[in-house]
């Protein structure tokens, strides 16, 4: 199979990326950059306002449910609409999302479910259009460098956009200075999909039932651990971006701060990413193990004081080991799509499958934090978060490394269900 000008066989990765690739990556990476500006101090803005950790915590759950509700509304309502429309109209409704954020100004605190309803709706059109897109228009052999470059990326960007937009806020202070902030994402979003339109169109995700999508972890051994380890990475991504927004906030009350924190763990994070994505199909498994060992490791360095200073550590390990994990794990997911002779039919399917688990692990996350909430002082319900999403990567480890051991082989695994 010929990808990015290489010849690839036996699920080798190739070191460069065909002309589709490099224009989602493009187009991607400036929808990315309008996150990596906006997202922490879109929960911190709710937090702010409104002063409780619940309220941003609600804003999360409306994201998440809307996420899983908008996904399922594409391949049921939409069957026909091809990925690249769904990418930028998820665009368009993001960038609408930021023009409220900028007229509604402090008072979201009261629309904290609608405001994260809406947000979610917007970014699960979005999504599911751009993990479609992945699917569709990368060759097998690209998809670690494709990861590995947009994890990179990704990361860049979380260094320079969040530091930026930290001291915009410190700068300029108080309602004006988080709409500013916005507005450089909106602007982000805007570019997203202007470049968008050179986005190759591939034919609609198809009509896929939302009780069928549901049923493909239990009618196939090894998406149904990949369906798992996609919800326990769900969990531990929304456990990290609401308790540590709170406890970098706890420990200095300052905007600045959380610019940084975002910085020293996604700066860490680049040339891991890029590793993790060059890493030969028989080193996956060993690169999983490690980065959810050391993920697990850092998260007791915050047993030991959360304090600032020891927040900054925890961020510059995990974002050193983390993409071990994570950058493998997701080639195994598409090479388990793969295995099914149907993938080309079903992968609309597929990817409901997998943005349901991911989100319903988010919400997990969540509601733990509120019941902990009622139970303990902020930092210790923050803390049992944590610890538990630390714990649950050794089980994304194992699920990953096994379902690794036999990907891409072509066979159809079915359970006793």
């Amino acid at each position: 199979m010929v990808a990015g000008g290489h010849e690839v066989a036996g699920g080798q990765t190739t070191r460069t990326l065909g002309r589709s690739a490099e224009r989602l990556l493009a187009s991607g990476g400036l929808a990315s950059a309008g996150f990596a500006t906006s997202s922490v101090f879109v929960s911190l803005f709710f937090y702010v306002t409104s002063g409780s950790v619940a309220k941003m915590a609600l804003y999360g759950f409306g994201r998440y449910a809307g996420l899983i509700v908008m996904s399922a509304v594409v391949v049921k309502v939409f069957p026909d609409a091809s990925p690249r429309r769904l990418f930028r109209v998820g665009l368009t409704l993001t960038a609408l999302f930021y023009c409220m954020l900028i007229a509604l100004g402090t008072r979201v605190a009261g629309l904290a479910i609608p405001l994260g309803l809406f947000n979610g709706a917007a970014a699960g059109t979005y999504w599911f259009g751009n993990n479609t897109l992945v699917y569709d228009v990368l060759e097998p052999g690209e998809r670690g460098h494709y990861y590995g470059l947009s994890f990179a990326l990704m990361s860049v960007l979380n260094v320079v956009m969040p530091l930026s937009a930290g001291a915009i806020i410190s700068r300029i202070g108080g309602e004006v200075g988080y709409v500013t902030v916005f507005a450089v994402a909106l602007a982000s979003f805007v570019a997203g999909w202007w470049t968008s339109r050179r986005l190759r169109s591939t034919r609609g995700v198809g009509g896929v039932s939302l009780r069928y999508a549901l049923a493909f972890p239990l009618l196939r051994a090894d998406w149904g651990r990949m369906w798992v380890a996609t919800a326990l990475r769900g969990f531990k991504q929304a456990a990290g971006d609401i308790g540590l927004i709170v406890l970098v906030a706890l420990a200095t009350r300052s905007t600045t701060a959380q610019g940084e924190f975002a910085a020293v763990a996604s700066l860490a994070s680049v040339g891991t990413s890029v590793v993790a994505g060059r890493l030969r199909p028989e080193w996956r498994a060993a690169g999983m193990w490690i980065g959810a060992a050391g993920y697990a490791a850092a998260t007791v360095l915050l047993f030991l004081d959360a304090d600032y200073q020891m927040i900054l550590v925890y961020g510059l390990v995990t974002g050193l080991i983390y993409p071990g994990l994570m950058v493998p794990l997701s080639s195994v997911i598409l090479e388990t799509i793969d295995d099914d002779p149907g993938a080309a039919e079903l992968r609309g399917g597929y990817v409901l499958s997998r943005e349901i688990a991911a989100n319903l692990g988010r919400i997990g996350a969540i509601a733990l934090l509120l019941l902990l909430l009622l139970l303990a002082p902020t930092t210790a319900a923050v803390l049992g978060v944590l610890a538990a999403a630390a714990a649950l990567q050794l089980v994304v480890a194992h699920l990953g490394a096994t379902v690794d051991a036999h990907a891409g082989r072509g066979a159809v695994l079915s359970s006793a269900a």
